[in-house]
């Protein structure tokens, strides 16, 4: 459930720290370029550009990621 709370967090509560840096670095520096290349005018957000979507995506995979392999370890 930690990693669905954001990515990496699943990880440090398992133990594994390496993982978890990961995981929370890079959750961290997708959802900071996400909302960098956001527009401000509330308006634009309904047509995104490739610049909002392609960081909104990776992040999405890395949660995944973060919560399946978080819910595997904890499953041993």
């Amino acid at each position: 459930m930690l990693s669905g709370i954001f990515p990496g967090i699943g990880q440090l509560y398992n133990r594994q720290p390496v993982k978890g840096a990961i995981g929370l670095a890079l959750g961290v520096a997708l959802t900071w370029a996400a909302a960098r290349a956001a527009p401000a005018d509330p308006l634009a957000l309904g047509q995104p550009g490739a610049d909002v979507l392609v960081p909104l995506l990776a992040l999405l995979a890395v949660w995944a990621w973060s919560l399946i392999d978080a819910w595997r370890v904890a499953g041993r």
